[in-house]
């Protein structure tokens, strides 16, 4: 019989290779000492440093309830997530950064908001200040503004968050050239909650967000999903 799991962790991977043994222990004993079931879901996003064979260990370990997934080229982080999407099974699947800045235990804070508020979608929001790099943190803030004021998207999200499998199933098979999941979630989504967690600073490497990619995430942002350049040329036309 196939396994079955009430909660799916994905975690997009990108150079992690020192904190994914790491990542999956808390996160498995979190769902231990709730006593639920659960999988974990590791994407590797075209690493380049030891990361893929570190999966490969954590899959021999931890059996059914890994699945680890390869990709050939570097997609970035929200096209590992909606790859993640595919392979999830539960009834609730969670997204959580490879990096640890969030902690695999506030888990539990998300699922607690989401039946408590029977909620679509519950983002983890800071509990203190975001532990970013001053370049991430402009960066995120930039992101945020924009959608407020041209997107659906509401500002105050996070990529720690728990979606239910209703809306996950509206929007795995989701294709397009740019993927933005905040976005595309706030399509499907009746109800969005917020749930306190904390944010630790990055203990391993540096983000992959280099100002370069930032600006260049934020025009095709931009572009893709939000009305801004629709006004802009009907402002330019007046």
């Amino acid at each position: 019989m196939d396994f079955t799991a009430k909660y799916s962790v994905v975690v997009p991977v990108y150079n992690s290779e020192k904190t994914l043994q790491e990542l999956c222990k808390r996160t498995a004993d979190t769902f231990r000492k709730m006593n639920e079931t659960f999988e974990i879901v590791l994407v590797n996003d075209f690493s380049t440093d030891n990361s893929w064979n570190v999966i490969r260990e954590l899959k021999k370990e931890y059996g059914e309830i890994l699945t680890a997934i390869h990709l050939r080229r570097n997609f970035g982080q929200h096209k590992a997530i909606l790859c993640g999407f595919q392979y999830a099974s539960g009834e609730y699947i969670i997204t959580i950064d490879d990096d640890l800045q969030f902690s695999p235990e506030d888990i539990e804070i998300l699922i607690e908001q989401a039946v408590a508020t029977q909620a679509d979608l519950v983002y983890g929001t800071y509990r203190d200040e975001r532990q970013h790099s001053t370049t991430r943190k402009w960066g995120s803030l930039f992101v945020g503004l924009i959608f407020e004021k041209f997107g659906n998207t509401i500002g105050q999200g996070s990529s720690f968050k728990i979606i239910h499998r209703s809306v996950i199933d509206k929007i795995k098979d989701y294709n397009h050239s740019f993927t933005f999941i905040d976005e595309i979630l706030s399509w499907h989504t009746t109800k969005t909650e917020w749930a306190e967690v904390s944010h630790s600073p990055r203990r391993e490497g540096t983000s992959g967000y280099s100002l370069f990619k930032l600006v260049f995430l934020s025009l095709n942002l931009i572009f893709a999903y939000t009305t801004g350049p629709l006004r802009f040329m009907t402002w330019f036309g007046f």
